[in-house]
């Protein structure tokens, strides 16, 4: 609760900071109140689970979730001085509202009531419109914050119909009562039950961009600012992922075969189609974004099991797809300061030549999103492998097939890293030490996970 709190506060400094000429000082502030907020949150979990009159419950899954969000952003906070150069009058502004962001995280992946759930996805949703939209002088900027607000208004409509009709089935909006009445909701309103949490499920694939509900997603990485398209690719799909997981956790009771059906066909679907078209894309940040798309299949492959376990084997995959994540894009950011450039591949023509350390980081994050051994992306998808194996080993062999055709898509930065000779427009922002400080933060935590997987799982 304290977390929350502080992370209210803090947005409100951030945005009454942005109009009394506090600007300099932010991305700092930023960056101290992330750190106090994790201290927070750890300490909080030292004295056992708070109930929030049953509509947020702070326990050790929300703690994770919540500890991955707030980790992500702080490596992000570090370059909001360069990364939100592109709109300097409005800086106070930008982190203000990805403040108010991590505050409906919080209330995602915290919920007791459905309520909350929805409140949350708001929170979290109308901020980001903002942010995505926030390059005000990039046409395709616009054209992304459009995009997204219609399909998340869209993806309201699913959620809000598919809880009435729960709520019309069991009248409760508290998870913990409507999985008591599971048998009586089934055996009297079906249909009202099976409706309701296809809608639901709806609404959480158009959040995570699942296929088919994708189509939003490559747009609006494509044309957002660089460090607000590693904001979403990483604390946004926490929050959605890990909200689907708990609403799975609570409701399984009333998860038919048939619901198991279409998630795996949906995770095959996203694995295959993601995979397949990211080899298409000349555009690094369209590629990215069909990356991340991909991960979500992966990650649906576990919720397809849950047990015990399920709760570590998520936070580790999202763990080393976060870090991994956000290493790429402080490296793009170092590579590509121009923020209405184009972001080809061509930008990485010679980078080990102009600047190998920069080529080295980024190829040992590349190789982790795709599983290359030793680096924690294996271990996190060979995790969710061994849950999976058991009861979808057809699903488990589409994976596998997936991951090696997403081998080719991250190898072509590599190759052109090392093996392509440079263009002369291109340059290295040597002088951005915020970025090199966030390269080599991920680049350590990557070697550790890989040494240590045994820390999250």
């Amino acid at each position: 609760m304290k977390t929350l709190i502080l992370l209210f506060i803090s947005g409100i400094f951030s945005l009454f900071g942005g109009i009394f000429g506090l600007r300099k000082i932010l991305p700092l502030f930023a960056t101290v109140a992330l750190g106090t907020a994790m201290a927070y949150l750890i300490y909080d979990s030292n004295y056992g689970d708070t109930n929030l009159q049953d509509m947020l419950v702070f326990n050790s899954y929300s703690t994770l979730f919540i500890g991955i969000a707030l980790g992500s952003t702080l490596l992000i906070s570090i370059l909001t001085a360069k990364g939100f150069g592109y709109n300097k009058e409005s800086t106070g502004d930008l982190i203000g509202l990805m403040f108010f962001v991590l505050c409906g995280v919080v209330c995602m992946v915290s919920f007791k009531n459905m309520v909350m759930l929805f409140l949350g996805i708001e929170i979290l949703s109308i901020p980001l419109y903002v942010m995505v939209g926030s390059n005000r002088n990039n046409l395709n900027s616009n054209e992304s914050a459009l995009k997204y607000f219609i399909m998340g208004a869209f993806a309201t409509g699913f959620l809000l119909f598919g809880m009435a009709l729960i709520y019309g089935a069991t009248r409760f909006f508290d998870l913990e009562v409507i999985r008591s009445l599971s048998a009586t909701a089934l055996a009297s309103s079906p249909n009202l039950v099976s409706v309701g949490l296809l809608l639901i499920t709806i609404a959480f694939a158009f959040k995570i961009a699942a296929v088919p509900f994708h189509y939003w997603s490559p747009d609006v990485y494509q044309g957002s600012p660089t460090l607000v398209t590693a904001f979403m690719a990483t604390v946004v799909k926490v929050a959605g992922l890990g909200a689907f997981l708990k609403f799975i956790i609570y409701l399984s009771p009333l998860l038919g075969s048939n619901w198991y059906l279409i998630i795996s066909i949906m995770a095959a679907a996203t694995m295959l189609f993601a995979n397949f078209v990211a080899i298409m894309q000349d555009d690094f940040k369209r590629m990215m974004a069909y990356s991340s798309i991909s991960h979500v299949g992966y990650v649906l492959m576990a919720l397809l099991s849950v047990n015990p376990e399920t709760q570590s084997i998520v936070g580790f995959y999202l763990i080393a797809y976060s870090i991994a994540t956000i290493g790429i894009f402080a490296c793009i950011m170092l590579i590509n300061p121009v923020h209405n450039k184009t972001n080809g591949f061509a930008i990485f023509n010679g980078l080990s030549k102009r600047s190998p350390f920069i080529a080295f980081i980024l190829t040992v994050c590349l190789l982790s999103l795709s599983g290359i051994p030793p680096l924690p992306g294996f271990f996190a998808k060979y995790s969710i492998f061994k849950q999976a194996i058991g009861e979808h080993l057809w699903l488990v062999i589409i994976a596998i097939c997936s991951s090696a055709i997403s081998i080719y898509y991250y190898f072509r930065a590599i190759t052109a890293m090392y093996f392509t000779k440079e263009e002369d427009e291109v340059t290295v922002v040597e002088k951005n030490y915020s970025g090199y400080v966030v390269i080599s933060i991920a680049l350590i935590a990557l070697l550790v996970l890989a040494v240590f997987p045994g820390i999250v799982l």
